[in-house]
């Protein structure tokens, strides 16, 4: 009889365990929840999307990073409402009006007078998109004024580069791999489509991982930081490099494959020469671009098992903590987390 007791308690308990799991991953892809969250934990007073949430929304920087991943999201679930009082937001407090052109600027403080190429990219990917999508053709002409003006003053040797300062009128030399956005380039600049494929099939390295930075004035390339690697950036790498040759870097590929099925872990960053673990930490963002990644070169079960990793992470916990969570690894795993679902709902 105890014995029976004891079986029937484990199984309540195991029925329980199912249900939290179950509710936590059902909240974790809800886009009321996730739409919700971010109106409640990270938009301040004045409706702009902070860094990080709840009570540090008072304090903490407001970018041009979180308006476009915000409104990656929105595109992706189709709040054209939403999306529409981001686009207003950002047309009226980023956007810069300068004899040279329309610049956005990286960070909504008065003294910035700079932008990032990484952010233009995706504003202006999200807004062509959107204005198909949404059938509102002021996304489109706003995304084209943007990309015209990074294409007037943000180039060297016909590639752009990272940021320019229209103060100072002096751009970057360089080109962060991890920035490249083929999806845009393929639809403003077709023209350079071979030249930037080249840069990244280019940009890998004789161990796993990429060089993160390139060159164009002397054709070369250079690491972020000549002993480790920052994951975040390697996915995102390889994610443009999947993209623009419609193939898997290899030895990038099998590396991170081989982490998945003997670990079933990644951590933020490793030596770049041996591979190990050069930190002990995870991270969601790190899990989100894997799950990504995996989709994008078509590998489902590295996919299933980073997404199962990437639910254990605070951002889609019940209850989590949102002074912690940089809205950057929020809106990664509710990006993620949708896509993952999505494509395995197609199936």
């Amino acid at each position: 009889m105890m014995q029976h007791k004891s079986f029937v308690a484990k199984l309540l308990l195991l029925l329980a365990c199912s249900l939290l799991l179950f509710l936590n991953f059902s909240s974790s892809v809800d886009q009321k929840t996730v739409t919700r969250t971010v109106k409640q934990q990270y938009k301040n007073k004045d409706g702009f999307i902070t860094s990080y949430g709840d009570k540090e929304r008072g304090t903490s920087p407001i970018l041009l990073e979180s308006l476009g991943q915000y409104m990656e999201y929105l595109l992706t679930v189709g709040d054209s409402q939403e999306f529409e009082e981001q686009f207003l937001l950002l047309q009226s407090n980023f956007t810069v009006d300068t004899d040279e052109g329309i610049f956005l600027k990286w960070q909504l403080e008065e003294d910035v007078t700079a932008n990032a190429s990484v952010d233009d990219y995706r504003i202006i990917r999200t807004l062509l998109r959107g204005g198909e999508q949404f059938h509102n053709s002021s996304y489109i002409n706003f995304a084209r004024q943007i990309w015209t003006t990074m294409n007037k003053t943000q180039t060297v040797n016909g590639l752009i580069v990272d940021f320019y300062d229209w103060s100072s009128q002096q751009r970057t030399s360089e080109i962060h791999l991890s920035y490249i956005d083929y999806d845009v380039l393929e639809k403003m600049q077709a023209s350079k489509l071979n030249r930037y494929e080249q840069i990244l099939s280019k940009g890998q390295t004789d161990n796993p991982f990429f060089y993160e930075i390139y060159d164009p004035e002397n054709n070369s390339y250079q690491t972020a930081n000549s002993e480790t690697v920052n994951m975040i950036d390697q996915f995102l790498i390889a994610i443009q490099y999947a993209e623009s040759t419609h193939e898997k870097p290899k030895s990038f590929h099998d590396w991170v494959n081989t982490q998945v099925q003997n670990y079933g872990i990644l951590y933020g960053s490793y030596n770049r020469n041996t591979g190990k673990p050069a930190v002990d930490y995870e991270s969601s963002a790190v899990y989100a671009l894997g799950v990504i990644y995996s989709l994008t070169v078509d590998d489902q079960k590295t996919a299933e098992i980073l997404y199962s990793r990437l639910q254990k992470q605070s951002p889609l916990q019940l209850k989590p903590n949102y002074n912690d969570i940089h809205f950057f690894d929020y809106m990664y795993a509710s990006y993620a987390a949708t896509l993952y679902e999505e494509k395995k709902s197609s199936q």
